[in-house]
């Protein structure tokens, strides 16, 4: 992520853990979120994710959420942070490809190519689900499943192949999607903090 969208890594969803649905808790369900229709919800302390339908639990799995790792090079600066808050999904996409930004070949110690190169795009990383939900971060698939359960990615969720396949007929353009913290929040790397 570019340090434009900074405004983001601050922005924390203030929920706890557990829901409640008829007066008993339902974990990775926050106090906010619907408790009719469909919700994703990814609580990133516990690099976890949880699938409901009308409060009641369908699927859940580990995730890989975002790093909190900070790159820099040059003038140039990337937080890797899963943005918390309430989002939904703007779009769904069968066997994606994705487009390696410029941060992928710096941390690889390989030369920027062209934006319209070839070797920019990448089939099979991003699993065989992606769900939008905007600026960038997606909820997929991985060819790495060891990172699930771990801090592992640039900012999207991660979910394992069983879980997206339970969810991917189900989900529609618009399921409600939250993205919160049951623990203390990570701390802003010190560069970004004197920023603040």
């Amino acid at each position: 992520m570019k340090t434009d969208r900074l405004a983001l890594a601050g922005a924390v969803l203030a929920v706890t853990a557990f829901g409640v649905a008829a007066g008993k808790p339902v974990e990775g369900l926050p106090d906010d979120a619907p408790r009719e229709g469909l919700v994703i919800s990814i609580d990133v302390s516990k690099n976890h994710a949880y699938f409901f339908r009308d409060g009641q639990l369908l699927a859940d799995g580990p995730a890989a959420t975002g790093s909190e790792k900070l790159l820099i090079h040059g003038d140039d600066m990337w937080y890797f942070h899963t943005p918390r808050g309430h989002l939904k999904v703007l779009e769904k996409i069968r066997d994606p490809i994705w487009t390696k930004p410029d941060w992928a070949f710096i941390e690889a110690g390989e030369r920027i190519p062209p934006g319209n190169s070839p070797l920019r795009q990448a089939k099979g990383v991003m699993g065989n689900y992606a769900l939008s939900l905007g600026d960038g971060i997606f909820i997929h698939g991985t060819d790495d499943p060891d990172s699930l359960g771990k801090k592992a990615s640039h900012g999207c969720i991660r979910l394992g192949e069983k879980m997206l396949r339970t969810m991917w007929p189900l989900v529609k353009i618009g399921t409600d999607v939250y993205i919160f913290d049951s623990g203390p929040p990570p701390p802003l790397p010190p560069e970004l903090s004197s920023a603040n």
